[in-house]
């Protein structure tokens, strides 16, 4: 509801999961370090680690960042569909 367009929601989808992890490259070793556990694809990707890696989140924390986003993204998308009223 929010960009009210199929195409644009696939390609947002395919850049914030696919592309974006692939840029964090292009930051200074720390910063990416530090960054990059809480992209959305590393963050689910944390939930369902069995032995968290050196660098990533635990799965409880992996899920309350994942959750994060799930409501940044519900939340702006819901207040827009009650007040079209569609």
């Amino acid at each position: 509801m929010l960009l009210r367009s199929t195409a644009g929601s696939i390609t947002t989808l395919a850049g914030v999961l696919l592309i974006l992890p692939g840029l964090m490259m292009l930051l200074p070793g720390s910063l990416a370090e530090t960054v990059s556990p809480y992209l959305p694809s590393n963050a689910g990707s944390a939930i369902m680690a069995l032995n968290p890696s050196d660098g990533s989140l635990s799965p409880w924390a992996g899920l309350a960042v994942f959750s994060g986003y799930v409501v940044v993204a519900l939340g702006p998308a819901a207040y827009r569909l009650k007040k079209t009223g569609v």
